[in-house]
């Protein structure tokens, strides 16, 4: 992007900024990591209408909040939270009602290589429904297992979130339990991720 179309797009982005602050009296700053561009669309479509969706940089949204500071100091809170990647979501409508719907864009996501848990992962004790002819699969990762009835059963909850490990936790499908699609926290009724 050539410097004068740089300096036009950050003036624009900064104005946007401003007049979001100004129009909605409510926001939320939600948490972005592991979200694909089809589920953002997806999040951004099932709130058209109610809210509004900005993502940015992070120095440029807290220097156009300091810029508008004067107009409005309590937006001073929202400073410290503006950490990793994150973006606003603008609305009027009722806060628990959004929030209800970006909850229910929550997709289960299984682990991948390079991802960063953002806990431990556990493994409970169950019989799996697999064959025994992947004990060696089991074995590999250091889990305690046992044939039962012609299927391999844990015997003991494994907790473990190493890279290495997550190309076999693809096998085994969603184990964790499914983070907001921009919030990143596990629902709260669910075992350990």
């Amino acid at each position: 992007m050539p410097r004068e179309e740089r300096a036009t797009w950050k003036s624009n982005y900064f104005l946007k900024i401003i007049q979001l602050l100004d129009d909605y009296p409510k926001c939320f700053i939600v948490g972005a990591d592991n979200v694909g561009s089809k589920q953002m669309q997806q999040i951004r479509m099932s709130l058209c209408g109610k809210a509004m969706v900005l993502m940015g940089k992070n120095t440029m949204m807290r220097k156009a909040i300091r810029g508008h500071l004067e107009n409005n100091p309590a937006l001073e809170k929202l400073l410290p939270h503006i950490r990793g990647n994150v973006g606003f979501v603008f609305t009027k409508e009722d806060l628990s009602e959004i929030r209800d719907m970006l909850l229910a864009n929550k997709v289960p996501a299984a682990a991948h290589a390079g991802a960063i848990a953002p806990c431990e992962v556990t493994v409970p004790a169950q019989n799996t429904g697999l064959g025994p002819e992947k004990t060696s699969f089991s074995q590999a990762l250091g889990i305690t297992t046992k044939i039962s009835r012609g299927t391999i059963e844990i015997l003991s909850d494994v907790c473990f979130c190493l890279p290495r490990l997550s190309g076999p936790l693809n096998s085994l499908g969603p184990l964790a339990p499914p983070a907001s699609p921009l919030s990143g926290q596990p629902p709260e009724n669910s075992f350990k991720q």
